[in-house]
């Protein structure tokens, strides 16, 4: 008992140093098991279903997804090039708009020279940094979305090599609880990552629709924006309606509160029925919590931190559930078998 106890401190320990040095690092890593997970869901039952290898349906997965974004960027890509520049142009407009519905609020004359063309125009060694910084960071996000990818191939065509490697840095006695940590994280990962993918294609079908409806100028786009940040529960929504309302607000005003409505009524049936459906309670993460992580990621951690905030709290509970509760706090010996989720 007292050496498992070690093991495990040992081990906490590293960890938190590694998280505290390297964050970005952990983080990459994190979001290659979610791409592991995400691929492996419809990966596993494929090749069963072909009768080959689960690495090889690992590899089909991911391969098609490739050539699926591939053409979809290729055929859509004019239609969205030509979006991107209207909403470029109309952002001056959507400035000025947003400069005379601020008159007479508090502190609106700031706010009002704030949001003015002029006020926004850098000059020109200002523009040459930031476009220099945007490059770099270009760069830089391009190098760890490929090395996510790769993290999520390897790990995604044989966990179980990773796994027992993880497995062997515990002591014996604690190997089985900690298997079932590991099987119960992706389980969880995997459910939250089911709801998130189906939310996300409603949202943006939905909002579509509605804005075409309404006659919105770029429906596209902001759709394809609305669904990009539903990966975000409930902060994202929110980030992907304003661009909406503004674009709403300079090409006619009476359509803000209908796009408004539109936003509350697409979150509300997404959030409250599809999601928790889908989910079927794998990954339940309370509100207060989810917004919680939300924070501390994002200030500590910046935009990825606020992008993998959800998933890391899904799996956290799990590990806490399963590892510590179950583990821990209640008597192992009690802990209902049935309980302890299968390997993903």
């Amino acid at each position: 008992m007292r050496h498992d106890s070690a093991t495990l401190i040992i081990l906490l320990a590293v960890v938190a140093l590694i998280a505290w040095f390297a964050p970005d690092v952990v983080l990459i890593v994190f979001a290659g098991c979610l791409l592991a997970v995400a691929l492996r869901a419809p990966g596993v039952p494929l090749a069963r279903r072909l009768g080959i290898a689960e690495h090889w349906g690992v590899m089909i997965v991911a391969l098609v997804a490739l050539v699926a974004l591939g053409l979809l960027v290729w055929f859509g890509f004019a239609t969205l090039a030509d979006q991107a520049r209207e909403f470029s142009r109309a952002v001056p407009r959507v400035l000025e708009r947003a400069g005379t519905l601020l008159e007479g609020l508090p502190g609106g004359d700031w706010l009002k020279g704030q949001a003015q063309p002029e006020a926004v125009q850098p000059s020109a060694r200002a523009a040459a940094n930031f476009a220099l910084a945007g490059v770099s960071g270009t760069l830089g996000a391009l190098g760890n979305a490929l090395l996510v990818l790769l993290l999520g191939l390897y790990i995604g065509a044989d966990p179980t090599l990773y796994r027992r490697g993880a497995l062997a840095l515990l002591s014996p006695g604690l190997r089985p609880r900690g298997e079932a940590t590991l099987n119960a994280m992706a389980h969880s990962l995997r459910g939250w990552l089911l709801g998130q993918m189906f939310g996300m294609a409603f949202t943006g079908v939905f909002t579509f629709l509605g804005l075409w409806a309404l006659g919105v100028p770029l429906a596209a786009l902001l759709a394809i924006l609305t669904a990009i940040f539903g990966f975000m529960p409930y902060i994202g929504p929110v980030i992907g309606a304003v661009p909406a309302v503004l674009i709403a607000a300079s090409h006619d005003t009476s359509l803000v509160p209908w796009v408004i409505a539109l936003f509350f009524a697409s979150q509300n049936i997404e959030g409250n029925f599809l999601t928790p459906m889908v989910q079927k309670q794998s990954s339940d993460v309370p509100p207060a919590l989810l917004l919680g992580a939300q924070a501390l990621f994002g200030t500590g951690l910046g935009f990825l931190g606020i992008l993998l905030a959800a998933p890391i709290a899904a799996a956290g509970m799990a590990a806490l559930r399963v590892s510590y509760v179950e583990g821990w706090v209640e008597d192992p010996a009690d802990t209902d078998e049935k309980r302890i989720i299968r390997p993903a």
